[in-house]
């Protein structure tokens, strides 16, 4: 079932053509002259000391509880934070707003404070967290939409694909319900992501995706696997909407067309956008360009679940 149809500066790949629309464009609200969203911060846990916050950002103008879109930060699982979320997508958060969903942006433990299963757990027991304060907070039940960028697109991948499965690298079951899932050129198959992709060697002892898991894929491929959101790929996976530049020297844009093609075995309705000549973390995908395209997938997730 799978198409393919060039089309600069876009290529539109997948199941979804049908359901969602392949580069539907409906208009996004302009949001250039609107203050900055206000914010509310929780600490949701402390580890060694250290405590772990999250920021949420409410719609001013919905009456209704709120569908939730988590957001996870990039920065090859060892740098990053919540806090630089309105700077490289603040056109995305403020377009989700107007359409009246939330948004938590999360920090987590990176991996030079602590290795893989840290990350994930920390970012699900931040989600458990909201949906134990759904009522106060004004949330929707318990239906959430992840969203990431590079090493934050793995996480929120790796817990979407997972979510219906009892895994072993959670320490709490998830409260939620992950009915879609935004990817930014994120890692989705860590023992494919192999030699060099221009700026990275992946198979270096000391490679980010190494020192995430505390050992490289090369030397325990069931890590790897475990730790890879196409592991958990099934039928009753959520839809995905994926954007990767075809110039991305750090996580190459294969990663995106085995993660579209792993979704399409098994009838799971995705989007793939490959960008002509755009790099990894371009900005051109926080543009109304992309953000046209996250709105309208959220907007028919909303409208199929209502």
């Amino acid at each position: 079932m799978k198409r393919l149809s060039l089309i600069f500066p876009a290529l539109c790949v997948g199941l979804a053509t049908t359901l969602f629309g392949c580069g539907a464009m409906n208009n996004v609200e302009k949001h250039k002259n609107v203050e900055s969203p206000k914010q509310q911060t929780f600490v949701y846990k402390k580890e060694n000391g250290k405590s772990l916050a999250l920021d949420l950002f409410l719609p001013t103008a919905s009456n209704n509880p709120s569908l939730l879109a988590v957001w996870v930060h990039g920065g090859a699982w060892m740098r990053g934070s919540k806090d630089e979320t309105l700077t490289k997508n603040g056109n995305l958060v403020t377009s989700l707003l107007a359409e009246g969903v939330a948004v938590a942006a999360v920090n987590y433990r990176l991996s030079g404070e602590a290795i893989y299963p840290a990350a994930p757990n920390d970012i699900n027991d931040a989600v458990n967290f909201l949906m134990e304060k759904k009522s106060d907070l004004h949330l929707e039940s318990d239906r959430v939409i992840m969203m990431g960028r590079s090493a934050g697109g793995h996480l929120a991948a790796l817990l979407t694909t997972s979510n219906n499965d009892k895994v072993s690298f959670l320490s709490q079951a998830p409260k939620y319900s992950v009915v879609g899932m935004v990817d930014f050129f994120g890692p989705t198959d860590l023992v494919s992501l192999r030699g060099n992709s221009g700026k990275v060697d992946h198979d270096a002892p000391d490679a980010a995706e190494a020192l995430f898991l505390g050992e490289s894929p090369l030397e325990n491929t069931a890590l790897a696997r475990e730790a890879s959101p196409t592991s958990y790929i099934d039928s009753e996976t959520p839809p995905f909407i994926i954007f990767h530049g075809l110039a991305d020297g750090v996580v190459p844009a294969s990663q995106s067309e085995l993660l579209s093609n792993k979704l399409d075995q098994f009838n799971v309705p995705n989007q793939l956008f490959l960008v002509e000549g755009k790099r990894h973390g371009d900005p051109v995908f926080d543009t109304d360009e992309y953000v046209t395209k996250v709105v309208d997938f959220v907007k028919n997730i909303k409208r199929k679940s209502e």
